[in-house]
């Protein structure tokens, strides 16, 4: 019996030393590259070296931002490069984001070895881009290509003074660089974004969550104008995502849009397009801009005057506090109408309200401003109706014959 348990005993260390020996296997990969074609293709390479033969290697990345991870067989060498070419009829990669990238390595053993994480910014490398970096504290980097150095620091003025007026009202500011790209032309900002899968807005484009904002500013005689008016606005998102994080999502577009729009000079259009609205009914009801905006043009613009009158409005009521307590309520996943009354203490329809009496602009939409008064209407009416027909019993005799006096 005493052999027969030693005989077990070492049949178990046997068992444990193959056991350790192939935890043991180590997997090495080592010089990654990255070239990429800006909307074309990225090839990925590296040295991949195990101590035990390997039978496979896929690399996986996933861009910032993104929630699904790509992935695909890289080939390997004999000399241990194993290389990847990924081209964007398989999907689009978002622009100017950090993309993070590792290797799964298969051993013929079964066992996988995933790598460290490696990265690269796919940035748009179609044009000779200049940077230029606040040296005020602003933490902000400027890139342009079209313009002088003249430009360039207009440029960067107007963001700082941005930043500065932003940051007030909303108490923050940025503890890393934020990048803002000035494209020369509004086709070459468009077709950059649509590279990257997404859409132009109005007047530029900001990824809050990447603190990088796009603008298409062309040098010449209306430059500072242009500058004034979009640099700010595409700031300012950045600064509210800094406020509330990765829920600034759940913000309403008009309180997102409405922050940005204060951060412009004051824009004349958007008083005549609010009087007009006004005086032929056709405003649109702010809990209708708590999604996206109109996707026709004037009313999108209509859109932006509205949200930038209403938040204006709520600063000048509230202060800049009530603004800062209603974006992070909303950040909080409460919904568009309970958002003001946690940080208000004020329904949002009734805010609207006062809105509009405050700006003169009458009822607004009347139809929508029935449809949402209609409960309270009828509520009343019954409060009303059932103690006139209690007085109208009371002052009938007891046999139904009206009282003298009365027909």
């Amino acid at each position: 019996m005493r052999r027969l348990w030693i005989v077990l005993l070492l049949l178990t260390l046997n068992l444990s030393a193959v056991s350790s020996a192939r935890a043991q296997a180590t997997v090495d990969v080592t010089a990654p590259q990255v070239a990429y074609r800006y909307g074309e293709q990225v090839n990925f390479q590296a040295t991949v070296k195990a101590s035990a033969p390997i039978s496979d290697v896929v690399i996986l990345f996933r861009a910032q931002g993104e929630s699904s991870t790509r992935s695909g067989r890289a080939a390997l060498s004999p000399d241990g490069q194993a290389s990847y070419h990924y081209t964007f009829a398989q999907g689009p990669l978002r622009s100017f984001a950090r993309v993070d990238f590792w290797f799964r390595v298969t051993l013929q053993s079964g066992e996988k070895v995933e790598s460290s994480p490696f990265y690269f910014y796919y940035n748009d490398d179609r044009f000779p881009w200049n940077m230029l970096e606040d040296k005020g504290g602003a933490n902000i980097r400027l890139h342009w290509y079209a313009g002088d150095e003249a430009f360039a620091q207009q440029a960067l003025d107007f963001a700082r003074a941005g930043l500065q007026k932003t940051g007030q009202m909303l108490s923050v500011a940025s503890d890393h660089p934020l990048d803002l790209y000035i494209y020369a032309i509004p086709a070459d900002l468009q077709s950059a974004l649509e590279i990257g899968g997404q859409t132009l807005e109005v007047g530029g484009e900001a990824s809050p969550d990447l603190g990088v904002a796009l603008v298409a500013i062309s040098p010449g005689e209306e430059q500072g104008v242009e500058m004034e008016r979009k640099i700010p606005h595409e700031l300012a998102h950045l600064l509210t995502y800094e406020l509330v994080g990765q829920d600034y999502g759940r913000l309403p577009v008009w309180l997102r849009e409405g922050i940005a729009s204060m951060a412009e000079p004051a824009n004349p259009d958007y008083a005549q397009d609010l009087s007009l609205a006004a005086d032929q009914q056709t405003l649109i009801p702010i809990a209708d801009l708590c999604g996206d905006f109109p996707p026709d043009l004037s009313r999108a613009l209509l859109a932006y005057a509205e949200s930038e009158s209403f938040t204006r409005f709520i600063v000048g009521k509230y202060g800049d506090s009530g603004l800062v307590n209603l974006a992070k309520a909303y950040a909080d996943d409460l919904d568009c109408q309970q958002g003001p009354v946690r940080a208000l203490q004020t329904p949002l329809d009734q805010v609207e309200r006062e809105w509009l009496a405050s700006a003169n602009l009458g009822s607004g939409n009347v139809p929508a401003a029935l449809g949402s008064l209609l409960p309270y209407l009828v509520l009343l009416a019954v409060m009303l109706l059932v103690p006139l027909g209690f007085l109208i019993a009371v002052w009938r005799t007891p046999n139904g014959r009206e009282r003298p006096g009365t027909k």
